[in-house]
Formats: C-alpha cells, sequence, structure tokens
C-alpha cells in the first residue's frame, strides 16, 4: 500500500485505510481549503462546491487502501479532484447546461458587489469567463498553479501529462 514515502500524510491515509475516522478527518481538514477552492475555480459554481466536495472526500475514504505512494498525497488527492471535476462538467454538458446559464450571483460573489468594486467586479467577470472559455486541461493546469500553488512537476503528476 504505502511504500518510501514516509510523512503525515501518508500515515494519515494509511490509518484511513483501515477505518480510522479521526485520521480521515485530519486529511479533510487539512485540505477541504484547498479542495473547495479547485473546484470553486473549475466549475464557477458556488452551489457545486460543497456536494462535489463530500464526493470527493467519499471517493478518498473508499479508496485510501489503493494509494501506492509513488506520489504525494496532494497529488494523489488533487488526481482525484480533477477527474471528479471533469466527470462533472460531463455529466453537465450531456443534461445540456452551458455556462452562460449561470446567473450573475454565482459569477461574482456578493462579498464583490459594491459600487467602489465596480471596475473589480467587472475585471473579475471577465477573467473568469475567459478561463471558463479555456478547454478543460487547459483551465485544470492554470487552476493548479495560479490558484492553488502547485508545482510544473506536480500538475504534470496530476494530470497524467
Amino acid at each position: 500500500m504505502v511504500n518510501s514515502i514516509n510523512d503525515e500524510d501518508t500515515r494519515l491515509l494509511a490509518q484511513t485505510a483501515q477505518g480510522s475516522e479521526s485520521a480521515f478527518e485530519r486529511l479533510v481538514k487539512k485540505y477541504e481549503n484547498a479542495v473547495f477552492n479547485t473546484i470553486y475555480r473549475f466549475t464557477g459554481n458556488q452551489n457545486d462546491v460543497a456536494d462535489l466536495a463530500q464526493e470527493i472526500f467519499l471517493k478518498v475514504w473508499r479508496n485510501a487502501g489503493k494509494f501506492k505512494g509513488k506520489s504525494k498525497v496532494s497529488t494523489w488527492l488533487y488526481r482525484i479532484v480533477v477527474n471528479h471535476c471533469l466527470d462533472h462538467r460531463n455529466k453537465r454538458e450531456r443534461l445540456c447546461l452551458s455556462l452562460d446559464e449561470l446567473s450573475e450571483k454565482e459569477i461574482v460573489p456578493d462579498a464583490l458587489k459594491t459600487q467602489t468594486d465596480h471596475i473589480q467586479v467587472q475585471t473579475i467577470e471577465l477573467v473568469r469567463k475567459a478561463i471558463a472559455l479555456l478547454p478543460d486541461r487547459q483551465r485544470l493546469a492554470l487552476t493548479l498553479a495560479q490558484f492553488e500553488g502547485q508545482s510544473y512537476k506536480e500538475i504534470a503528476e496530476i494530470m497524467k501529462i
């Protein structure tokens, strides 16, 4: 199950594989913000974030024993997030939902909707729309690099390229 990589995350994941809820909770607490942010930046829809994160962490719980230790736990987890987001996107496309159907509230957080922030809101909206137009893999690479701080090597591992 776990080979040469011997860090706290690997131990927590191994304990999770053995059914330790406390180890799993510690992993969730450590990575929940990064997972939530990645999902939001990929989907652009705040309404999807909690549900997708729950599904992702359920996959982590169920698949903890499959971790082989050939990469960091964070890389393995991001791979799960990427795959799940891509699956979600494909399901949405099959249901003929498009990014154009997103309401302004979903595109721009309420906190930014003040008159003094009007230019910033417009800029953020334009950037999000531009990012949304990127092909899935390019959008994921950009999100992982610019918003999640992953190295190019980690991104390559996560995206299997």
